[in-house]
């Protein structure tokens, strides 16, 4: 009987797309042979005391591992959680205990954290790289619990990864566990950039409509990311956040290959791309930039060669004009997605990416979202009243899904004040369009509130995007006597760059008429590097600490 579960994704795509490629490192197979090792390793989790609810965090870059993990562990029931191996030790370390973790998969790239965290967890599975040795844990006792014997319960570590799908026979079929859709999937926790991370559960129903609603907008939109059938995907968004943005799960959906990045760095990305011939991808715009410079500091290449033809889903921080005519020169095509852990992407850019760069320093500033299939969005006032729909008019946005989580996992009084009659209140500005779209211009906490009037930090931030030598460009508020609030521009850029030469764009650009003569910042603060968030954007809590008084 079908029930809508995760791991029904992978057996249909074992079943309709079996010959279709899985690339991780030194490992190629199909969908087939993963769906076989996700069963094995399914069996072998049971026989070790994994089980309906038990909640397994994962330490790992995207790899066949994880791939094949978030499949097995809802096989069985068990909960995933994907640990952020880039949130400082004390945050990683309450995730676990908050979200009772009882086993961990390790991958020996982050032995360090691991044997840092073992110690509030009653299980390690270590996952070696493929084809070196198992690591000593995977000794005749550990063999002897995956027999099925009884473990001594201050024994800590199991047998390697690869050892506990080695020990089940081929064509074993899945175990057998009673599962509903609306069972818990996975339990996610944001970066903590403001306080203790919170948690989220997800359900399997939420993890299957997702995911396939972002594949199904950008199959029905014609924009930059458009995703169709053939493509090669590569994820660069991590598995621990948000599972990659459901890439694991709507590539074997489409039976489009996929291409696992493991820890490559952004020139070893650029190589993977073309050998493996990636056509689709999805990065944070700083992830993006980096790619760029790669590719700029690669060999001269000729003009083929320069041009990537790469389709990138980009979001999480908005898109600098500056960083997107970049990627339209280097013949990459963008959409974005807007959203997030909280609510589990709820739009995404539905206006063709255009061909001239004035055209797209436009587009890159006010990006139009679309909600996605069976979102509702709305723009309200601070009585909760709906502003007009006059594309000027400025309040929060308000998001409603079927995937929406019910709050946040035992923290009631975040949940109160940010999940209300059935809507997420985002903490987003946005203004409502004519047509019913949207365009998102800041966060409420982030944004300037200067003489009572709202200054979009991120448009002034696309703007100083574009100066030649701005590596990264940060907007903040800062206290004011006379207007309450004033924005500081912080630029990362060379000893070069000099203030008149920043001061003469924001010039042209408010003659322009893209900004407002308010908005110029007062002060302008250049430095070697702006700090950033485990989830690559730039982290403005860290920034508003240093700078405001």
């Amino acid at each position: 009987m079908r029930h809508g579960l995760i791991p029904e994704l992978l057996a249909d795509a074992a079943w309709q797309s079996g010959d279709v490629e899985v690339v991780s490192g030194q490992v190629r197979y199909t969908y087939a042979e993963a769906w076989e090792r996700v069963v094995r390793l399914a069996r072998s989790m049971k026989q070790i005391g994994i089980h309906k609810g038990t909640v397994v965090g994962v330490l790992d870059v995207n790899s066949h591992r994880y791939f094949e993990l978030q499949y097995a562990l809802g096989l069985v029931g068990a909960v995933v959680h994907t640990l952020n191996f880039r949130l400082p030790l004390a945050d990683l370390a309450f995730t676990v205990q908050h979200a009772r973790d009882e086993v961990l998969f390790v991958w020996d790239g982050f032995r360090p954290l691991g044997e840092a965290l073992r110690r509030f967890v009653r299980g390690v599975v270590w996952m070696p790289e493929a084809g070196s040795a198992p690591p000593a844990a995977a000794t005749a006792e550990a063999a002897l619990a995956v027999a099925g014997e009884t473990r001594p319960a201050d024994v800590s570590e199991w047998p390697d990864y690869e050892s506990l799908i080695q020990s089940q026979p081929a064509g074993a079929a899945p175990p057998p566990v009673e599962l509903q859709d609306t069972d818990a999937y996975s339990v996610f926790y944001t970066t903590g950039t403001t306080g203790r991370p919170k948690g989220m559960i997800y359900r399997h129903r939420d993890m299957m409509l997702a995911p396939l609603q972002i594949a199904h907008h950008l199959a029905i939109h014609d924009t930059g990311a458009a995703l169709r059938a053939g493509d090669t995907i590569m994820p660069l968004i991590p598995f621990f956040h948000i599972h990659g943005w459901g890439t694991p799960f709507f590539a074997p959906y489409l039976g489009n290959k996929l291409v696992l990045p493991e820890r490559a760095d952004a020139a070893a990305q650029l190589a993977l791309i073309r050998a493996e011939q990636v056509t689709w991808s999805n990065m944070v715009p700083t992830q993006l930039a980096m790619l760029l410079d790669a590719l700029a500091d690669g060999p001269s290449p000729d003009a083929t060669v320069a041009q990537l033809r790469l389709k990138v889903l980009t979001g999480g921080s908005p898109l600098p004009s500056g960083l997107a005519k970049r990627a339209h020169r280097a013949g990459v095509a963008f959409s974005l997605i807007y959203g997030g852990s909280d609510q589990l992407g709820a739009a995404i850019s539905a206006v063709r990416q255009p061909m001239s760069d004035e055209a797209l320093r436009v587009q890159s500033l006010s990006t139009t979202v679309q909600p996605l299939p069976m979102v509702r969005m709305r723009v309200c006032d601070t009585t909760g009243h709906d502003v007009p729909r006059d594309g000027a008019t400025v309040g929060e946005l308000w998001v409603q899904s079927p995937w929406l989580p019910s709050g946040y996992l035992d923290n009631p009084a975040a949940s109160q004040a940010a999940y209300q009659d059935g809507w997420f209140h985002s903490g987003d500005l946005a203004v409502w369009l004519p047509d019913g779209s949207f365009q998102v211009v800041d966060r409420v906490k982030d944004a300037v509130k200067s003489g009572g009037e709202w200054i979009a930090t991120s448009v002034v931030e696309a703007v100083l995007s574009e100066i030649p030598g701005v590596a990264l460009a940060a907007v903040i508020p800062v206290p004011d006597e006379r207007w309450g609030e004033r924005p500081l521009a912080i630029l990362q850029a060379g000893e070069d760059l000099q203030e008149e030469t920043v001061r003469a764009h924001l010039d042209s650009a408010v003659a322009s008429g893209v900004i407002a003569r308010f908005w110029v910042p007062d002060r302008i603060q250049r430095v070697a590097e702006i700090p950033l968030t485990s989830a690559g954007k730039v982290h403005k809590a860290a920034l508003r600490a240093q700078y405001t008084p």
